[in-house]
C-alpha cells in the first residue's frame, strides 16, 4: 500500500488555488448552474444512495462550490452548512440558495483544521464533498477533523474523478474499425501514467477562462489517507454513462459507457463500522 500522500506533493499552496477559484468561480457557477449533465446524470445519484439520507439529518457540504449540492440536500430535508474555500462561491451559492431548506454558507479553507474543528464537536450525521478533493492540495487536515466533526455513526461520501481512467494523464481516443465489411468507431482512454501523484494545471469544462491546480492521487494513495485518519471505506460506485446516448462530441464520456469517469465512496470511523456490522450480524443469528 502507498503511503498517504498529504505532504509529499508538491505545488502550490491552499492560499493560491483558492485564489484561482475565486477567479473563475463565477464563470463556474454560469456554466454549471443547477448541475451540468456529469453532475446530474452520475455524481449526484450515485453520491444520493450512498449517503442515504434521512430527513432532519446535519450534513456538512465540503467544498461546496455554487452549492448545488447543498441545495438538494436541503429540499430533500436536511440541515446543511457548506463552505467553500473561494468568497465568489460562497457569495454565488448564498444568492443562488432562496427557498431550499434550512442551509448556512461559510467562507472556510478545507485545508485549515482550526477553521474545521471550529464547526463543532459530534455536531453532524453525514459529510459529504462532491468532486472538490483532487482540487485540495493537502487532505490530511480535513480528513482528521471529520472524525470530531461526525456524530459517532456518522458517514463520510466523496467523489473524485476515477483516478485510473480520468486524470491529467489521460488522453482520450477513438477508432474507426473494419470489420466483416462493417465500419464501426470504438472510443476509449490512453492512460500513460496512473500510480506517481501529480500535480497539474487543469480545465474542468471545455473554454475555462483560467485552468486550476489538480491534484492527482492513486487509489491506493487516497484511501491510505482515509486510512490514517481511521476510516474504513464500506461502500463505492463507479457511475458511468448509459449505453446507446447519442452525444455528438466525441470526447463526451456518454462515448464511452463501459469506463466510469467518476468514483464515489463511502467511509466510516473504524469502530462505527465494527459497531454497524455487529448490529448485522446479530439480526441475522
Amino acid at each position: 500500500m502507498p503511503e498517504a500522500d498529504a505532504n509529499h506533493l508538491q505545488g502550490p499552496s491552499a492560499q493560491e488555488t483558492s485564489a484561482i477559484w475565486d477567479r473563475i468561480a463565477g464563470w463556474w457557477d454560469e456554466s454549471i448552474a443547477e448541475g451540468n449533465e456529469f453532475q446530474r446524470e452520475l455524481i449526484m445519484p450515485a453520491t444520493d444512495r450512498l449517503l442515504a439520507l434521512k430527513p432532519g439529518e446535519f450534513v456538512l457540504d465540503i467544498a461546496c462550490g455554487n452549492g448545488n449540492y447543498s441545495r438538494r440536500l436541503g429540499r430533500a430535508g436536511a440541515k446543511v452548512v457548506a463552505f467553500d474555500g473561494s468568497a465568489t462561491f460562497v457569495e454565488r451559492a448564498t444568492r443562488r440558495t432562496t427557498a431550499d431548506g434550512d442551509i448556512e454558507f461559510r467562507l472556510i479553507d478545507a485545508t485549515d483544521e482550526s477553521s474545521l474543528r471550529s464547526l463543532g464537536e459530534a455536531q453532524f450525521d453525514a459529510a459529504v464533498c462532491s468532486m472538490a478533493l483532487m482540487d485540495l492540495p493537502t487532505l490530511a487536515p480535513l480528513l482528521r477533523s471529520l472524525p470530531l466533526l461526525l456524530k459517532p455513526a456518522g458517514r463520510f461520501v466523496f467523489s473524485v474523478p476515477h483516478p485510473c481512467f480520468n486524470s491529467s494523464q489521460l488522453r482520450m481516443t477513438a477508432e474507426l474499425v473494419e470489420e466483416q465489411g462493417k465500419l464501426s468507431q470504438i472510443y476509449g482512454v490512453h492512460v500513460s501514467d496512473y500510480l506517481r501523484p501529480t500535480t497539474q494545471l487543469s480545465s474542468g469544462i471545455i473554454n475555462q477562462p483560467e485552468p486550476h491546480y489538480l491534484f492527482h492521487r492513486p487509489i491506493g494513495v487516497l484511501f491510505a489517507e482515509c486510512f490514517a485518519a481511521g476510516f474504513v471505506v464500506d461502500a463505492l460506485e463507479e457511475p458511468a454513462f448509459a449505453p446507446g446516448i447519442n452525444a455528438k462530441n466525441p470526447f463526451s464520456w456518454a462515448k464511452r459507457p463501459g469506463i466510469p469517469p467518476a468514483m464515489v465512496v463511502r467511509v466510516r470511523s473504524s469502530e462505527s463500522f465494527r459497531n454497524t456490522n455487529a448490529v448485522a450480524t446479530d439480526k441475522y443469528r
